[in-house]
């Protein structure tokens, strides 16, 4: 079994005050194996916008952080409407779906649907699995995009795709740069970097959550 496939894992991970949503998360083995993640709640019947980047070391790594920690928070959260404040109630995937079920939601459902299609995914090889995450994540926006709240995740196989959603997401050149101080350039150049040494590799995420923000 993973050792990702676990909401221990991510209990623990929080215990040590591991930051699991703004930084690169556990050692890169490898930089050409990093995946990114782009995860947004953005509620404007309760005024809120939450915006995340992040660096996982492989799929598996980042498929353990949207099952066991994004998926349970946004859910926790679009079901429980008087919450102001965002909960990450981590416990198993069974007693989730089951706290889901029991919670009188419209929305369960699709929210059941969700977490038992991710979790097909553990027995596939890494290449496969971040496939089929990033086909999820396309339905799984479309779907919540909603005209009064979004949930949002976004998963990137490397820094070029990252350069070209960031730039894709601007009307114009002009805004891009306006907007985070980076010329598209710029930009790809960061992205490239990332390969190159550590620096940009501890750097990179810091640069997306203080400059780029939100794209949703």
């Amino acid at each position: 079994m993973c050792k990702y496939d676990n909401y221990l894992f991510w209990e623990g991970a929080l215990a040590r005050k591991q930051d699991l949503w703004q930084s690169t998360f556990g050692p890169l083995a490898s930089a050409e194996e990093a995946v990114f993640v782009n995860t947004a709640i953005v509620d404007y019947r309760r005024n809120m916008l939450d915006n995340n980047w992040a660096c996982y070391a492989n799929s598996k790594s980042l498929l353990g952080f949207v099952q066991y920690v994004y998926l349970p928070l946004a859910f926790y959260y679009t079901i429980h409407q008087d919450n102001e404040q965002l909960f990450i109630p981590l416990c198993s995937r069974a007693d989730f779906l089951e706290y889901v079920r029991n919670s009188g939601s419209g929305y369960a459902p699709l929210m059941e649907a969700a977490l038992n299609e991710l979790d097909g995914y553990w027995n596939l090889d890494d290449a496969g699995c971040l496939g089929k995450m990033k086909m999820f994540c396309i339905d799984f926006n479309l779907l919540w995009n909603r005209s009064d709240f979004v949930l949002h995740v976004r998963i990137y196989s490397d820094t070029m795709e990252v350069a070209q959603d960031i730039i894709d997401s601007a009307v114009f050149p002009e805004v891009l740069e306006e907007d985070t101080g980076l010329t598209v350039q710029q930009l790809r150049s960061m992205c490239r970097n990332f390969y190159d040494g550590p620096f940009m590799q501890k750097n990179f995420i810091k640069i997306l959550n203080n400059k780029v923000g939100c794209i949703v």
